[in-house]
Parts: structure tokens; sequence; C-alpha cells
């Protein structure tokens, strides 16, 4: 037996299949192009089968499927909550989560959480990231903020954009750092030789972006310190590739540093707080997160101070 579901398009998608793997979020890709072979899938009434079709806001895209096939996505754990009111709720993001799709990826995220415990979301704009006021890296973890509406949306990335969030995060890193304390003021590029990596620029690079990072030494150990990272800018693995730069590489940063398991198992990266002044009610938030019980158990381990 079929079942037909309708999606409305809110947003322009180069390519019809893309729209679908987003919207019908437990099949995988090639479980949609063959729905589009199969002649289930109907852009405004018309039946498509060219997977690389463009869609618009205001088309509609109807699929038919059997209903064995329309699995209810079950998440496999909770949105660990730190901060929640009627616009926003802030989490405590565990390492490993990546917070949205990535490509060809097809693991569980954030997002496909939040939308499980926040249907409206699906009504937002942006359906490739709705909800989602800024990211952390997959192997990251701690303070993440989603919003329950556009509009709390809107004002939440406008303050980001103004650089009206102030951003902690600690951090074990490899050595130990030249100084106590400072700030790294260095532009940062993508890098011409591995397009997943970025790395300190000079001024002959247009594609060069501002990039400013305070840090402080919290506790020196034999072989790593245990740092405390405020940055100003937030350009992507801003906080890696400055501490890389100067020879400190986060531990368990496989993409920076040493391969994985050489010194942590995971990027011993933790966001752990956020403060801003609430745009809906004008109050002054902070959260915070407690630093990963993994993180704190490797310093007790190797709890050996030096001077």
């Amino acid at each position: 037996m079929n079942k037909s579901s309708e999606f409305r398009v809110r947003e322009y998608w180069e390519r019809i299949d893309h729209f679908l793997t987003n919207a019908l979020q437990t099949l995988s890709r090639s479980r949609v192009e063959k729905l589009m072979r199969e002649g289930r899938v109907s852009l405004n009434g018309v039946v498509v089968r060219k997977k690389s079709g463009e869609v618009y806001p205001g088309d509609r895209v109807t699929v038919e499927m059997e209903i064995e096939e329309e699995i209810i996505f079950v998440p496999s754990q909770p949105l660990r909550k730190l901060f929640e009111d009627e616009w926003l709720l802030v989490i405590d993001k565990p390492s490993g989560l990546p917070v949205h799709p990535g490509a060809g990826e097809k693991t569980e995220t954030v997002l496909d959480i939040f939308r499980h415990h926040f249907p409206q979301i699906t009504a937002f704009a942006d359906q490739e990231r709705p909800g989602i006021v800024h990211r952390l890296d997959k192997d990251t973890s701690g303070v993440l903020i989603l919003a329950k509406s556009e509009e709390a949306l809107d004002r939440m990335q406008e303050l980001f954009q103004e650089r009206e969030m102030q951003k902690t995060y600690l951090a074990l890193v490899n050595g130990r750092l030249r100084f106590r304390n400072g700030t790294i003021d260095l532009p940062l590029g993508r890098s011409l030789k591995n397009r997943a990596r970025f790395e300190v620029v000079g001024e002959d690079r247009e594609d060069r972006r501002e990039a400013t990072t305070d840090f402080s030494v919290i506790r020196e150990f034999n072989k790593f310190t245990y740092v405390r990272l405020m940055p100003k800018t937030g350009r992507t693995h801003q906080l890696r590739v400055h501490l890389a730069h100067f020879g400190n590489p986060v531990l368990g940063d496989i993409l920076y540093g040493k391969a994985r398991g050489k010194d942590f198992p995971r990027l011993a990266l933790h966001a752990y707080a956020i403060e801003f002044v609430h745009p809906f009610t004008g109050n002054r938030v902070r959260v915070t997160s407690p630093l990963p019980a993994d993180l704190r158990k490797y310093m007790a381990e190797n709890f050996k101070r030096t001077s």
C-alpha cells in the first residue's frame, strides 16, 4: 500500500534529489534516486525522473512511498539541556555528534534530534540548517545554541555577526605555550594543499579572513597544557589552527596534530561558556557546560604540575 507525502519548497535547491534527501531524513540518497527512477516523485503535479532538476520556493514536491518504508526517526540520545525558554534552547553537545548532516553523511545529528522534539522548525525557510544558530566541530563538545523560531534564529545570528557573543573554550594542548597569556591575531585561509584544512596566510592571499584569539594558561602538566581560549572571531577551525601554528595543537586533533590515539582519543576541545544579551528579554544570559569527564580524568591521571 502506498502513501503520498507532499513537501513545500521554501528555498532554492539546485538539485531535487538533495532537497528530498534533506526532507526525507530516514531515507538514503540512493533510495531517493530509486523512487525517482520508479516515477514516484512529482514536481507540481508532473512526474520527474531527473535527479538534477532544480526546485524553487513555492514548488510542491510529492513522493509516493510504501507505508512500511516510512520509518519514524527515534533519537538514540536526548538533548542535554543547559538553558531553555520560549525562543531558545542551549544544549551540551557531546563529542562525536555532528551538528548537521555533512556531504555524503547519513549519521544522526543534533539537527535530527532537535527536529524530532521541535517539529515546527520544518517550516523554517532555511531547511538545510533550520534553527542552528552556530556550529561546533563534530568532535568538539560543549555549549551549542538552537533557535525555536525563525525570528529568534535571525536575531541570534545577528549577535554573532556583530560579535556580541562572548565565548570561552577549554582545551588540552600539546607541550607548553611560549607565553602564559596573550592574543593571537593571525588571518586564516583555506589550505591550498588540503581543502579540509585551514592555515595562517599572508597579505598576498585575497581569501584571508581576520582571526583573533585571546588565550591564557590554566595549568601546565608534564607534556601538555590546560588552556582557556576566547575567540573574538568565529572562523572555521580558528582555535585549532592558531594553536597548531605555534606548535601546540589540541590533543587528539588528527587534522592539525598527531594521529588519534597518540596523545588523546578525541579532540580535547570544549566549548565551556557563552554569554550574550537576550534579544527578546534584554537580560544577560551566561550558560556554562562542565568540563567532560574524559578530560577531567585525563588530567587527574597525569597530574604532575610543573613550575
